[in-house]
């Protein structure tokens, strides 16, 4: 545990009888090098300019070069409320409304936020973003940006940790550009994706314990860290919980006794910290206890981590062998995002064996098995969720916070684990050349069978998933409708009106809304799956799929007491049953939409005539 046993320092501390006498002139020149290499600051800069222009090039270019259109998935639910997210927070500070509550979706009663993982943090950091370009354009940078911060982060512990470039650059990008993290990149949930933190905390403990970091600093810093996360995502806030009091557990049994009491200052500072950050996150950590809805219970094996995929990348990636292609695809997709590869385990494992004495290795290969074991969740999965096998600390997932958790999502912390182990494997002293390239060998190996597992945005952008088929006369487009782009909605609607969006865009209301800066109301709107439908329509409206007269007669009084103003249907996603005027609606096409004003529909029924 002590810094000065880390294999960064040893690999610093060379002897100089080891060392051949230069030349002169050779010295000279090696002198003024040394002078030249960059300092912490510009090494930081550097590594990131390096992660940002690497993935956008090899990822995100989709992305980049349509960034005011919304082209992530877009059959896809959880983008549009994303989306939504960095709009309406700014939309309600702004507005003086209270962000954990909105009735500008669900109308006409609204839908209660708290348990809604809207990431404030990163709506609040890309405000002045959003108010420059809109939603789209800052939704698709923050997608563009989280993976190159987080595999920053894990640069900046990973090189405090060994005082070496190239080392820690190669761990970032396992970090950052790991399956997990490029996985929910692509499925558009910035509340997973938002890892930085996690090896910042990292970085904080490493200057506190080498003594660079007074004590008060250390516990400001860390507060705002731990609070940051839960304003991020309040379940990896529980997460990260058990991981540090796992981690400092962890740390009282492989620091020798001697350092005892330095880890128990260090586990009194973080204890600090934590009430720190408790007392920040208490306005919306109240407001959640009051309005506690029920969540999903998420104790299925589907949610635990197979312990297959840690090894077994998908089938794309099988370099045609199609024997493990078929074992591959034969084990489903559950738990594709916990790959990490046989190499970088190697990398873990080395690591342990050949300098089993030092304290940091030992911490993080058991930390790496103490975060595997929570990632498994209550029911040990080997390969499939058809066989498990029952854990004895199953019942701490009955616990009310725990039970509507993914375990699976701990393999975050594996990863970080696993990104510092590879720093300081490819940063060790080496015995001579041969050793050294079979060191770097094995670490750009392992860094390869990561990253090569990977999805980019290019897979993502396609309208529609593929093999899907929709119903004519729709034609997918990840094109907003000039509707809502032009400003067309001014015409023909009336600030807050509520209205129905319906178009086979997932989620589209929550889009359209958020792209036309709140101006009118939504009836429906997804949120998650324990709260809202995952059609996000309102049951009333789903019914026109299927017309009868018990039906429309539902429709009719819905439609009624609500105060619905117009039904909107996309055109290009437009499905058959979304063609009111077979109902004997009038609709007025205009900017790629189709309006169906409700006053005349409702003024026409028989009862109202």
């Amino acid at each position: 545990m002590d810094a000065t046993d880390s294999l960064a320092r040893q690999a610093d501390e060379v002897p100089p009888s080891a060392v051949p006498p230069e030349p002169p002139s050779r010295f000279a020149r090696l002198r003024r090098l040394a002078a030249r290499v960059p300092g912490p600051v510009i090494q930081g800069l550097l590594a990131f300019v390096v992660y940002l222009v690497t993935f956008v090039i090899t990822a995100g270019m989709p992305l980049l070069s349509h960034l005011n259109v919304p082209d992530l998935r877009q059959y896809w639910t959880d983008v549009q409320f994303y989306a939504w997210s960095l709009g309406w927070w700014r939309y309600a500070l702004s507005h003086g409304i209270n962000p954990l509550f909105s009735n500008q979706i669900g109308a006409p009663h609204g839908y209660d936020l708290a348990w809604a993982s809207t990431a404030p943090s990163v709506d609040l950091a890309m405000w002045p973003v959003t108010a420059a370009f809109g939603v789209v354009v800052s939704y698709n940078i923050v997608l563009l940006l989280i993976p190159p911060v987080s595999a920053w982060a894990a640069f900046i512990a990973a090189r405090r940790l060994t005082g070496r470039f190239w080392p820690s650059l190669l761990a970032g990008a396992v970090y950052g550009f790991c399956p997990y993290e490029l996985l929910h990149t692509w499925q558009g949930q910035p509340n997973l994706t938002v890892i930085a933190l996690f090896p910042l905390m990292a970085y904080l403990v490493v200057r506190w314990w080498e003594g660079s970091l007074g004590r008060t600093w250390f516990v400001i810093w860390t507060a705002l860290a731990m609070a940051a996360q839960f304003y991020t995502f309040n379940e990896a806030f529980a997460e990260m919980t058990a991981v540090w009091a796992g981690g400092l557990l962890i740390g009282f049994a492989v620091a020798g006794r001697a350092a005892w009491g330095k880890v128990g200052r260090l586990a009194a500072l973080a204890a600090a910290a934590y009430a720190g950050a408790v007392i920040l996150a208490a306005p919306y950590l109240i407001y959640s206890l009051k309005h506690y809805q029920g969540a999903l219970t998420r104790q299925q094996p589907a949610y635990s981590l197979p312990l297959v995929r840690l090894v077994v990348p998908t089938s794309q990636q099988m370099f045609g062998v199609s024997p493990l292609i078929r074992y591959s695809n034969h084990i489903g997709d559950g738990g594709i995002e916990n790959y990490v590869g046989i190499p970088l385990l190697v990398v873990l494992l080395a690591l342990a064996v050949f300098a089993w004495r030092n304290r940091i290795s030992r911490l993080l290969l058991l930390g790496f098995v103490f975060v595997i074991a929570l990632a498994v969740g209550p029911n040990l999965v080997v390969t499939s969720v058809r066989h498990t096998y029952p854990l004895p600390w199953a019942g701490l997932w009955n616990l009310p916070i725990a039970r509507s958790a993914e375990p699976s999502r701990f393999i975050v912390f594996g990863v970080l684990a696993l990104a510092l182990a590879l720093a300081l494997w490819l940063a060790a002293p080496s015995g001579g050349r041969l050793l050294k390239a079979a060191r770097w060998g094995l670490g750009l190996l392992a860094v390869a069978a990561i990253i090569t597992d990977a999805p980019t945005s290019y897979q993502a952008v396609n309208p529609t998933p593929p093999g899907f088929q929709m119903s004519a006369p729709a034609h997918p487009a990840n094109q907003l409708p000039a509707f809502i782009t032009q400003g067309m909605y001014r015409q023909y609607l009336h600030p807050g009106e509520i209205v129905v969006i319906l178009t086979h865009r997932g989620n589209a209301g929550m889009l359209f809304q958020a792209a036309a800066g709140f101006y009118f109301r939504i009836a429906g709107g997804y949120i998650n799956a324990s709260l809202t439908p995952v059609n996000a329509l309102p049951h009333p409206v789903t019914l026109l799929a299927h017309p009868s007269k018990a039906a429309i007669g539902m429709f009719d009084d819905y439609a009624r007491s609500s105060g619905l103003g117009a039904i909107i249907v996309e055109q290009a996603w437009e499905e058959p049953w979304m063609n009111l005027s077979n109902l004997g609606m009038r609709g007025t096409s205009v900017g790629g939409v189709t309006i169906y004003p409700m006053g005349p529909w409702l003024a026409s029924q028989p009862d109202h005539q």
